[in-house]
């Protein structure tokens, strides 16, 4: 099993992802919404999303050891139709792999590698399954997101959790006050371009500083460790 996770990626260039993150109050939402329409084209710029994100971990447990850092948490990412979030019929699949973080501190901005491949099938739980995955925990996020200088997509969403597992009609807010999640990011960028990109994201941050503190998030909080018991 393990050799075959090592395997995951090989022959394809690394990818990364930059990105910012920031907590939102629920009665500031409104505020940093016209912001962003200002900022980004007009009232039509918004694109609403709804996605069902369940975090699958290995079948086989990795003995303890060095080893143990080649395993990685699968996402899988349900797209849903957020006029009808409930018909998982015609859901867009998505894995994630998202990387181990790096570590620098003087970065302006979190940078982790990140690959994504969609799914065409009809049960991309039984896929993930065939690769040797099962479902450890999930949540749902909704909300929308715009996208500003054609390269960097801001999304404002509130988390949800399933009081049933797997039934997302029992979705609840995470946290009752009402508050949004504030996602700035640059994926699928080539080693070559973290620099500059890192650099463009930080001088993002005073656009957004009447309304939200947007941080680049300790590594230690994004490293993907598989919650082995």
């Amino acid at each position: 099993m393990a050799a075959g996770k090592k395997q995951a990626g090989a022959g394809a260039a690394t990818r990364y992802e930059c990105s910012l993150h920031g907590l939102l109050a629920g009665g500031r939402e409104p505020q940093l919404r016209a912001r962003l329409e200002a900022l980004c084209g007009d009232t039509g710029a918004a694109r609403r999303e709804v996605h069902h994100e369940i975090a699958c971990v290995p079948c086989v447990e990795t003995p303890a050891g060095a080893a143990r850092r080649e395993d990685h948490m699968l996402r899988l990412r349900l797209e849903l139709d957020p006029d009808d979030p409930l018909d998982y019929a015609r859901a867009a699949s998505t894995v994630c792999l998202l990387g181990h973080p790096e570590p620098r501190a003087n970065r302006g901005a979190s940078v982790r590698p990140a690959m994504y491949a969609r799914v065409f099938s009809d049960n991309a739980a039984q896929f993930l399954s065939l690769l040797g995955y099962r479902r450890h925990s999930e949540f749902v996020r909704r909300g929308y997101w715009f996208l500003y200088r054609g390269r960097f997509k801001v999304s404002v969403s509130q988390v949800l959790r399933l009081a049933t597992p797997g039934d997302a009609r029992s979705a609840q807010p995470v946290d009752p006050a009402g508050s949004w999640v504030v996602h700035v990011v640059a994926d699928a960028l080539g080693q070559e371009q973290v620099p500059r990109v890192c650099e463009q994201l930080d001088e993002l941050r005073p656009l957004f500083a009447d309304h939200v503190e947007l941080v680049a998030v300790d590594h230690a909080f994004l490293e993907n460790k598989i919650p082995y018991h």
